[in-house]
This record gives structure tokens, sequence and C-alpha cells, in this order.
């Protein structure tokens, strides 16, 4: 009965014209001095051409961005927001639209929705942006003799929320320190961290940890003593090294469903469970469709023109295929087609000469240590670049850098030469 009531209120729903909003989810993250972008989606699919769509902060009427009557209303905007915004609107006529909010700063955390209204409905999606501040690399200094010991002392400054930060020993063991973090500037917080090491210590590291972006840096001292004449103190060597490493390494935090469409694939490509392509050995009979590939491949629901997103394919120990994005306009009843960028195609695979290869854009031999049984596609459209990573053992296998234009779809194709080779290649549960 239930059942049947949800039904009579969902085609109520279509019948009169109401949709439903989705937002970017609960959160956004982006890091002081970037971008954000909020995208926002009618479900089911409804021209918001000429609708007013309203991006706002905490409450309706503090206007981030104002579309109305098929134009953007800049002076509508709260003063703060004024030249940092820019509104895609290349999907709107399917419903899709996406906010990009340029320069964060950490007055912009809180909490932000947008609004669509037609003449009949109206209705939004909230969220709220958690802004985050990466800090300088530590700087490890030598304060002097203290109880026997040498005193190192290591600032770091500009990070937001409050960092972990540790010292470590030369195997990587945690050693006890005395350290605080005050809010400076801004409501930055600024790092000071104490150790007392013996002579001879050897190499001893700061290391500071955001984990709201999985950022960490860290700087090394090298501390050997030497004993000059007369049996005086030892000299101090210091030799000092940063590394760093960023959330960019991390796709897993920026994961996403990806279903496959079964109109677009092949028709010797089966489509299960929207996530499984099974190549069979004749064509399957199939309604015409211009979403079709006239070569063995497939594209997802899903496209993205803004983010970053992350999903995993599981190849398996099959040969023949490649995975990676495509431009959503690009000809798909063409077989004469590379998988060059040059048309519209950023893929890494496995040819049936059991060579990995890529485009970049011309063809590339890539050489693997442990060959990939699951692939994961790291995509960064506003920083222009795709990667490709081998989850066997969490190496990035490559990257490919371009300025992203409209549509991009994941991509998959599924070619079949030897018939021990007739297994399936499936979307999977992300596994890091």
């Amino acid at each position: 009965m239930a059942f049947v009531l949800i039904l009579v209120l969902s085609f109520y729903k279509l019948v009169s014209g109401q949709w439903q909003v989705t937002g970017p989810g609960k959160f956004v993250q982006a890091s002081v001095g970037e971008d954000a972008v909020f995208s926002c989606s009618l479900f089911p699919e409804t021209s918001a051409e000429a609708m007013e769509v309203r991006f706002f902060r905490n409450q309706l009427h503090a206007v981030v961005h104002l579309y109305r009557d098929e134009e953007d209303w800049e002076f509508m905007q709260m003063p703060q927001y004024r030249g940092r915004t820019k509104l895609v609107k290349d999907s709107i006529r399917e419903g899709h639209v996406s906010l990009r909010l340029k320069n964060i700063t950490l007055l912009d955390m809180g909490l932000y929705g947008c609004w669509f209204s037609s003449q009949i409905y109206d209705e939004e999606a909230t969220w709220e942006l958690q802004v985050s501040a990466l800090g300088s690399l530590p700087l490890i200094s030598i304060v002097g003799y203290v109880d026997g010991g040498i005193q190192l002392l290591c600032l770091s400054s500009g990070w937001f929320p409050q960092p972990t930060v540790k010292w470590k020993g030369p195997q990587g063991q945690h050693l006890s320190s005395d350290s605080r973090a005050n809010a400076g500037g801004h409501n930055m917080y600024d790092v000071e961290t104490s150790i007392i090491v013996q002579e001879n210590a050897g190499s001893i590291s700061c290391s500071i940890h955001l984990a709201e972006l999985s950022h960490e840096v860290e700087s090394k001292v090298l501390i050997r003593g030497e004993w000059g004449e007369g049996g005086g103190r030892p000299l101090v060597l210091a030799q000092i090294s940063s590394s760093v490493t960023h959330a960019s390494s991390l796709p897993h935090r920026t994961s996403v469903e990806v279903t496959l469409d079964p109109e677009t694939a092949h028709p010797q490509l089966c489509v299960s469970d929207l996530k499984t392509v099974t190549h069979r050995k004749a064509p399957q009979k199939v309604p015409y469709s211009t979403k079709r590939f006239t070569r063995q491949s497939v594209v997802a629901s899903q496209g993205f023109q803004a983010g970053k997103h992350y999903w995993e394919v599981d190849v398996g120990q099959h040969v023949g295929w490649c995975v990676g994005v495509c431009q959503d306009d690009t000809d798909r009843r063409k077989d004469s087609v590379t998988f060059s960028p040059n048309d519209g195609y950023w893929v890494f695979g496995l040819t049936t000469e059991y060579l990995y290869f890529t485009f970049n854009p011309h063809f590339i031999n890539l050489s693997l240590e442990t060959p990939p049984t699951r692939v994961g596609v790291f995509l960064d459209y506003e920083g222009g670049n795709i990667s490709f990573f081998n989850t066997n053992d969490q190496s990035r296998i490559c990257i490919l850098t371009c300025q992203f234009q409209g549509l991009l779809r994941p991509y998959i194709q599924h070619v079949i030469y030897e018939e021990k080779n007739r297994t399936p290649i499936f979307i999977c549960p992300v596994s890091w």
C-alpha cells in the first residue's frame, strides 16, 4: 500500500510540473585561494532556461548569484561575491547548472543553497562549504644544547583548521615533543613545536598533517656529532630537505557513482546492472540511436563539465580494452577516429598485442612493472588533467593535461580477438 502511495505521489509531481533539486552533496571542500564549484540539477530532467535560478548564502535573500529572464543579474549579488562567480549554463535545457566561486577565503565558509523557481513550482537544495588553508613548509632550526641534548624548533604558518604536528625518528617512529598552535592573522593557525634529541641522532623529521584534505608537509634535518680537539662539544651538521603530500594524490576523496548507458553501447556489447559490459559473439538487435557507437564502446549516463571525479574500472586479465573519458559531442558513428585528445578522447588501455598505451596526442607505449587488473580514473576538470592509477600497487600510471571544454563522459572500449579473453569489464566500488 505504501509503495502504491509513493508511485501516486511521484506521478502527481510529474503531471503537475514539479521536480526535485539535487545539489553537490552535504559538503563541498575547497582550499583558500582555489575555486569551488557548486553543481545543481533538476530531477527528472527539466529545462531551467526560463526559470529563476538563485544561489544563496544561509537565506534566500542573500544572493550569491542570480539568473533570471535568461540573464545574470550581477547587481543583485552581495558585494563580497561580485566579480567572483560564473554560472555555467551549457546544460541548462537539461536542468543542469554549475556555479564557480573564485578565490575562496575563510570568510566563505558556511551554508549555501540553490533555488529553482518556475511559474508553478519552486524548490531548493542546500550544502555546507568547508574551507581549509594549507600552511607553509616547516622550518627546522637548532636552538642549542639543553639538558644534555640538542633542542630543535619547527615553525610553520597559515593553517586552517588546526593541524596535527609530529616529530619522527630515523625509522619513522613518533617522538614525544612540546607543541602548540596559535590562531594568527585571518584566524589561521601558526604552529610551533620543539624537541630535544641526542647527539648523532641521525635523520629527524617534523611533519604537519591536515586530515581534512589528507595534506601533509614534512621537513628533515640530519644530526651528526663530531668531537673536536680537547674533547669539546660536538659539531652539529644540519641538512634540511622538505616534501609535500597533496590531496590530489588521493582521488578516493572525490569518488562518484558511474553507471553505463545501454543506449550508447555497440550491438555486440551487453550492459547488465548498468555496471557490467560483456562482449557477445554476435550483435544484438538493438533500437537505432544516434547515441550508439559503431566501434565496440559504451559511455556513462553521467557527464562532467566541472569539479573533480574519481571512479574505478575492473579490467581483470582481459586483453583489448581502454578506459577514460570522451567528449559528449564526439562523432560516435565514425570508426576512423583515434583515441587522441585531438578527436576528443583521453584514455589509457591495453592492446591485443599486450602493449599498454595512451595518446598525448600521439600514440605512447607505456611500460608498467605491475599489470593493472583494476584502473582508477581521476578527472580534474578545472585543473585540466586526467590521471590513471594502478590500484594493485596504488601507483599513478600516467597523467594527461588539457584545457577541457564541454561535457565529458566516462568511456570504455571492450574488444575481443580471442575466446579465452571473453570476460566482462565492469565499473566497481572504489577500493582506495
